[in-house]
């Protein structure tokens, strides 16, 4: 059983990383987009 899931758990992780990464960029441009509202 353990043999099994390993192999699984890598494309799970790599898939969580991406996800974050996604989410950041979303608050990142999220961000900006108010701070330059605010400023115009």
């Amino acid at each position: 059983m353990e043999e099994y899931t390993t192999p699984l758990r890598c494309p799970m992780i790599q898939a969580d990383k991406a996800y974050s990464r996604a989410t950041n960029v979303l608050n990142f441009v999220k961000r900006l987009m108010s701070i330059t509202g605010m400023s115009e």
